[in-house]
C-alpha cells in the first residue's frame, strides 16, 4: 500500500502543479485582439458630448467584432495611470501622442502601433462605421498577408 501510495502522489502533485500554472497564466497578445478602439474623453469637453452618443450607438453593432475598446477618460488627471493603462494595452505611441487631447476616437493596429483612423464629433454615425469597417478589413488582410 505504501509503494502505491509512493507511485501515485508524484503524479497526483505534478496534476496540481500543471492546473495551478494553467490558471496562473496571464493572457498573451496573442489572445488580445489587434484592433484596439481608444476613447480619448473627459467630461468637461464639448466634442466629447457629441462625438460619445454617436460612438456608443454605433458600437452596439460591434459587440462580437474582433476589437477591443479602452477608454481614456482624463476627467480627473490621472495621467500617470492612464499612461499605464495605455502601455497595458499595448498602444502607448499613440497615448503618448495625444496625452492630454480629448474628443476622438483613435483606431489602432496594437500589433504595429499605427493609428488608422481618428474619429471626431464630425463624424456621422456611417462615417463612425465606415471607419471601424475599414480598419477591421485593414487588420484583418494585415493578418492573412502575416504582417
Amino acid at each position: 500500500m505504501m509503494r502505491i501510495a509512493a507511485l501515485i502522489l508524484p503524479l497526483w502533485l505534478g496534476v496540481i502543479a500543471v492546473a495551478s500554472a494553467q490558471s496562473e497564466t496571464p493572457a498573451t497578445a496573442a489572445d488580445e485582439p489587434r484592433l484596439v478602439a481608444a476613447l480619448f474623453r473627459s467630461n468637461w469637453c464639448g466634442p466629447c458630448k457629441v462625438l460619445e452618443p454617436r460612438y456608443e450607438s454605433v458600437m452596439t453593432h460591434y459587440v462580437d467584432a474582433p476589437l477591443e475598446r479602452v477608454r481614456f477618460d482624463s476627467s480627473f488627471g490621472r495621467r500617470g495611470a492612464l499612461a499605464r493603462r495605455a502601455r497595458e494595452e499595448g498602444v502607448s505611441e499613440a497615448y503618448e501622442a495625444t496625452a492630454g487631447s480629448t474628443g476622438f476616437v483613435l483606431l489602432i493596429d496594437r500589433d504595429t502601433g499605427d493609428v488608422l483612423a481618428r474619429i471626431t464629433m464630425d463624424y456621422a454615425d456611417a462615417d463612425i462605421r465606415g471607419a471601424l469597417d475599414h480598419a477591421l478589413q485593414l487588420i484583418a488582410d494585415r493578418e492573412a498577408f502575416g504582417l
